[in-house]
C-alpha cells in the first residue's frame, strides 16, 4: 500500500511540473506574440506605403 502511495505522489507531481511549465510557457510566449503582432503589422503598413 504504501509503494502505492508513494507512486500516487509521483504522478500528482509529474503531472502538477507539466501543468506549471505549461503556463510558465504560455506566460512567457503570450506577452512576446502581442509583442510581435504590432511590429509585424506596422512592418507591413511600412512596406505597403
Amino acid at each position: 500500500m504504501s509503494s502505492q502511495s508513494q507512486f500516487s505522489r509521483t504522478l500528482v507531481a509529474m503531472i502538477g511540473a507539466l501543468v506549471m511549465s505549461t503556463v510558465a510557457i504560455g506566460a512567457a510566449v503570450g506577452p512576446a506574440q502581442a509583442n510581435a503582432a504590432p511590429n509585424a503589422s506596422t512592418t507591413k503598413v511600412t512596406i505597403n506605403a
